[in-house]
């Protein structure tokens, strides 16, 4: 079993709300590794060592070598998340401005390029719900109760008559004592993250392709959840706890990259990303009610936190193949090590968040697989595949061990599946892209009260447009 004990620790103390963000941590840092222009998305991401788009500044910025004119474009987004909402926002806007070199040259500096590229990396839009009945007179009111138990949550249920002492003195709960309960749990999540991407990309020679970019992250991350229980016996009664978290907060990282044309007909790609440092102001609170006695207002805690959290390392190898100029092949492998991301506050380093991070995380295993193939000069079809390995591990014990109070969701294995098509005039261009994304999910409804995770696929599907002008 692995150490989640490493949690209990934090969560017994009066900081217990933030402690949770340790996880939220790992949701909040995992990205979306396909989206970008449709061209891009459509073969799944894969232009690593190919160069020659906008959204791969945030992957290789040697991609930005390539140019040889001047490129803007503005990509929409409409997707539907498993929320079953339709959701619309602007995947991509970027501008590269290329340095032409008038002199006639085929070895050393031949031209270079600026990009200003936005993306977005990753669509937070998710609702789930898990309802049980349980006839086994366990109830989370018994935890209210436990030395882990928040204060606040203690001497609310004690005020509402939720728990109370014997005449031993002993605290216990007054609402278990009904045996059976209907259970439900309601997770909600939204927001974003955005990346400006400053980049310039060099070509040596033809052959060598050298690229640096500053990448400024924005992040706005909702979650909420609701938690009740209600009897099942005559005498009724129910109660609910529920949980809201906002964070918000921006980010800096820097890219280098390089593209070596081994052959005509072969390219080599290599980038290496350093952490998102991300200053993050965090909002919580926590609302309890026994039998609707605050119906107006039942919130009992409100924190307002400010962090520094340090997104996982990464490492990109990519493999790029042009056969007679009339079909692309990108193959594209990423290392992002999620054991080196850590929590720092104002009073130092979060020592409990950050040896959690490097006890259960895991390093993500990350494969991109996208052709392209010209139909006619034109026009190119295109398609892609996409698989990432899951950032932690499931121990199917560790609810024994966690005394969160509030929803847990693990992000497991994800796979993308990608198609598009697209057509180049000599300025004008335009591209339009399907990606699926299917992330397994291993789903607790309330912690410590669940014993087991409920397994979830947590569907995805973007359509995605690209208007495109070179000149």
């Amino acid at each position: 079993m692995k150490k989640y004990i490493i949690v209990l620790g934090a969560l017994a103390l009066s900081v217990a709300s933030f402690s949770q963000s340790t996880y939220d941590a790992l949701n909040m840092t995992q990205m979306d590794p396909v989206l970008g222009t449709a061209r891009y998305s459509a073969m799944a991401g894969a232009f690593g060592a190919l160069g020659g788009n906008p959204s791969v500044s945030k992957d290789n910025p040697a991609g930005l070598g390539v140019y040889k004119r001047f490129d803007l474009t503005f990509s929409p987004n409409l997707y539907l998340d498993n929320d079953k909402d339709v959701n619309f926002c602007l995947n991509n806007f970027s501008l590269v401005i290329n340095f032409k070199n008038h002199e006639e040259r085929e070895h050393g500096y031949i031209t270079s390029s600026f990009g200003i590229t936005y993306n977005r990396l990753r669509n937070f839009s998710r609702y789930s719900s898990v309802k049980s009945y349980d006839y086994s007179g366990s109830s989370l009111s018994d935890a209210f109760c436990s030395v882990h138990s928040p204060d606040n949550a203690f001497n609310e249920a004690l005020d509402l008559g939720l728990i109370g002492y014997d005449e031993k003195g002993n605290a216990g709960s007054n609402f278990s004592l009904n045996d059976n309960f209907d259970k439900s749990s309601r997770y909600i999540e939204s927001g974003h993250i955005g990346q400006w991407d400053f980049s310039y990309g060099m070509n040596i020679s033809n052959r060598v392709f050298l690229g640096a970019s500053l990448g400024i992250a924005t992040l706005d991350y909702s979650q909420k959840n609701f938690y009740d229980e209600t009897s099942l016996n005559e005498d009724g009664g129910y109660f609910f706890y529920n949980n809201f978290l906002h964070s918000d907060g921006t980010g800096v990282n820097f890219k280098l990259g390089a593209i070596v044309k081994a052959t005509d007909f072969m390219r080599i790609g290599f980038a290496i990303h350093t952490p998102t440092l991300y200053s993050i102001r965090e909002k919580y609170s926590v609302e309890l009610d026994y039998n609707d006695q605050y119906p107006g207002q039942p919130e009992i805690e409100y924190d307002d936190y400010i962090y520094d959290l340090s997104s996982p390392f990464k490492l990109q190898g990519s493999l790029g193949f042009v056969i007679a100029n009339r079909a692309l092949i990108g193959l594209e492998y990423d290392f992002d090590n999620y054991s080196t991301m850590r929590m720092d506050d104002l009073d130092g380093k979060l020592e409990i968040q950050s040896e959690t991070m490097k006890e259960e995380f895991n390093a993500v295993h990350s494969l991109k697989l996208g052709a392209e193939f010209k139909v006619i000069e034109e026009f190119a079809l295109r398609a892609g595949f996409a698989f990432m390995t899951s950032p932690i591990d499931y121990d199917e014990y560790m609810s024994e061990e966690l005394y969160l109070y509030r929803a847990l969701s693990l992000p497991q294995k994800t796979h993308y599946i990608t198609a598009g098509a697209g057509y180049e005039g000599d300025h004008f261009y335009c591209d339009l892209a399907y990606v699926f994304r299917n992330q397994n999910a291993k789903f607790f409804g309330m912690l410590p009260q669940d014993e087991t995770a409920c397994n979830m696929n947590l569907k995805n599907h973007n359509i995605i447009a690209t208007l495109g002008w070179r000149f």
